[in-house]
């Protein structure tokens, strides 16, 4: 097991699971944070998904932390949140659930971002949430 593997950044949640990314395998890109991002990532997974996780049992993080370039190979916004460690995308298998989520992390979480993905589709596929220590939290809902 690799260190990346190893590494609780929460009870619940690893280094592995919000590094992991298949664009990075299949381009044979490194995907490792750098501290600050890795401390994003903990305050993210103690901040967001644990609570999430108390409510609704597993989580499935489909993305958490990108380098820029997997971000761009994603099609990732330049900006994203995702490259500085503060954003997960959480897997949506069941619609019900799924809103029940969203509407957990928006009534009762601090974030930063909430967005049902893909924007707009009649079917979202996954919920992204952002959570940031560096200034208050926006609370957006896109």
């Amino acid at each position: 097991m690799t260190h990346q593997e190893k590494l609780h950044l929460s009870d619940h949640f690893t280094l592995y699971e919000l590094t992991r990314s298949g664009v990075a395998i299949e381009n044979e890109l490194p995907n490792l944070p750098n501290l600050q991002q890795e401390q994003a990532l903990r305050d993210l997974a103690l901040h967001v998904l644990e609570p999430l996780r108390r409510q609704f049992g597993p989580v499935v993080i489909s993305s958490g932390f990108r380098t820029t370039k997997v971000n761009r190979l994603v099609g990732g916004v330049a900006n994203s949140q995702h490259t500085r460690g503060e954003a997960a995308d959480i897997v949506i298998n069941d619609a019900d659930r799924g809103m029940r989520m969203y509407e957990f992390i928006r009534c009762y979480i601090d974030f930063d971002q909430l967005i049902f993905e893909p924007i707009g589709s009649p079917h979202p596929r996954w919920i992204h949430v952002s959570y940031t220590s560096k200034r208050k939290n926006r609370h957006a809902i896109v």
